[in-house]
């Protein structure tokens, strides 16, 4: 076997390798809050949201539990702690 067989199924096998925890991330995703979508909302849980140490725009995570009693989580944009603070 020639380096340039060696080369190509090294890139290939990267390639393959480095996409998997792009794919694993997509689908544990949160779906995203838009207008208008129904939520059916009857306990909050949690809501998550990154350190920030300035007043901007981030994007939080819901999980709270429906009218059925079924777990779901959300994600919408809000203003930062440090916002409420100032």
């Amino acid at each position: 076997m020639n380096i340039r067989n060696v080369s190509i199924a090294s890139l290939l096998a990267f390639t393959t390798l480095s996409g998997l925890p792009l794919v694993a991330e997509e689908k544990a995703d949160v779906p995203a809050y838009e207008y208008g979508m129904p939520l059916d909302i009857a306990r909050v849980i949690r809501i998550e949201e990154p350190k920030s140490r300035v007043c901007e725009v981030v994007r939080a995570k819901m999980t709270y539990v429906n009218s059925q009693g079924v777990t779901e989580r959300v994600s919408f944009l809000k203003q930062s702690e440090v916002c409420v603070l100032q």
